[in-house]
């Protein structure tokens, strides 16, 4: 870390909305393990207390990660000594790396995770309250069932896909998309026949009211189709993975056959895309700082803008407490 000399002025720094590609066969806990572990090894290869960054000025090349001796040979004052290194140990540990994600990604996917880092937890709560549409890539194959809706499950049916096409299957998710709009108004707690319902509409992509709603699909369409594979792009909000492989299942008995989920990839959360992700190779401190520097952006009320950020602002009562949830959006 060039750009820093003194551990605790680094520490400081992490503070944001940090924005990672989860890979797939990896959960997201050991992915926020290897973040904290990472930026605690960096933090600690830097001055931490006052007599290393005396060294450091004596010896710029000073390895604080490797095994330290003490120096009998130069006497050090009594009070620096009780802030040697090998009296306090490492400064940082990973669990002092405080990180929060938003709306998890299973084990089985991958894609665009968003962490909360410091006082940017706070900015989570806020991410979730706007109530972005997500957007997925998922996989699928015809011709056989498993016992958990994946390939590496049991397999339990296997059946003939050949009379399968790709206007049949438009037809399907024409029908899915069809029956979800249908309830849209429902989910966002209105009368579909109502004054409200004609605002709310005119205000542009109609949301759930809140996150404990079922998942809503706004759009599913086919990208890819060469059998027995395929893939959906599928538009929704309050989803998650399990409801996805089941969706497939349904799909492949709607057309007379099976089918299993191969694959769930997470390509936008709101205006975060993978173009915004730090792959694996990236999680050290100089990326994630410019990552969280660069997300900040993003972090706008008019970037925001849904109902429930401008709503918490307005419901504050006193020019203090809105002044405090502004803060916390900039």
């Amino acid at each position: 870390m060039p750009r820093f000399e003194w551990a605790p002025a680094a520490f400081r720094r992490l503070n944001g909305l940090l924005c990672v590609y989860k890979p797939a066969d990896v959960s997201v806990v050991p992915v926020l393990r290897k973040i904290q572990f990472n930026l605690a090894k960096e933090l600690n290869a830097l001055p931490c207390y006052k007599v290393e960054s005396e060294m450091r000025k004596a010896n710029p090349n000073t390895d604080f990660t490797a095994p330290m001796v003490l120096d009998t040979s130069v006497p050090v004052p009594a009070e620096d000594l009780m802030e040697h290194r090998l009296v306090l140990g490492q400064r940082y540990l990973p669990e002092d790396i405080k990180l929060s994600h938003i709306h998890s990604l299973s084990r089985f996917s991958s894609g665009v995770l968003l962490i909360g880092v410091g006082r940017g937890i706070r900015k989570v709560d806020l991410l979730s309250s706007s109530k972005f549409l997500r957007v997925y890539h998922v996989k699928g194959r015809f011709g056989m069932a498993t016992s958990d809706f994946t390939p590496s499950g049991k397999i339990i049916e296997r059946t003939s896909y050949r009379h399968i096409h790709p206007i049949k299957l438009d037809k399907v998710l024409a029908s899915v998309q069809s029956s979800h709009l249908r309830n849209m108004f429902h989910y966002a707690g209105v009368d579909p026949h109502s004054q409200a319902a004609y605002e709310l509409a005119a205000q542009g992509l109609v949301r759930p009211q809140d996150s404990h709603t079922p998942p809503m699909i706004y759009r599913v369409k086919c990208i890819d189709f060469q059998p027995p594979d395929f893939t959906l792009e599928i538009h929704a909000i309050n989803e998650f993975c399990d409801y996805f492989m089941r969706m497939i299942h349904d799909i492949g008995l709607q057309l007379r056959s099976t089918a299993v989920c191969t694959g769930i990839r997470r390509l936008r959360y709101g205006h975060f895309d993978v173009s915004h992700a730090l792959l694996r190779q990236q999680w050290n401190f100089e990326d994630i700082l410019d990552n969280m520097k660069q997300n900040a952006a993003m972090l706008t009320p008019d970037k925001l803008a849904g109902e429930g950020i401008m709503e918490k602002i307005e419901s504050q009562e006193s020019t203090d407490d809105r002044k405090r949830i502004e803060d916390e959006i900039l």
